[in-house]
């Protein structure tokens, strides 16, 4: 395979993969908060934590996994996963706090 169809081939399955872990991740928050609360919240902070968690997990599992095989391929540095994770996993509880602060 062609190093263009390879990278081809690995951004369609980076784009399947963010719908998927996105799709799964914010059904799951939003099914935990409904029974929580009895309500649908806006978890707009929720997606971009969802989103920081499906960098981290691309950048450091995902990508060695996938069809584009680079030199440039590098995991991320230990002190910016733990940092972006802890940002993520703010981001995701911050809507589950929200309504005891009201």
């Amino acid at each position: 395979m062609s190093k263009l169809a390879s990278f081809m081939a690995e951004m369609l399955r980076l784009v399947v993969l963010l719908v998927l872990t996105l799709g799964v991740l914010g059904g799951a928050e939003q099914w935990i908060f409904k029974m929580l609360y009895g309500w649908t919240g806006y978890l707009y902070t929720a997606v971009i934590g969802n989103f920081l968690l499906f960098f981290v997990l691309y950048r450091n599992y995902w990508q060695f996994k996938g069809w584009y095989k680079s030199e440039k391929n590098q995991k991320l540095k230990p002190v910016w996963t733990r940092g972006l994770s802890a940002a993520a996993l703010l981001l995701i509880f911050v809507p589950f706090a929200v309504p005891f602060l009201m």
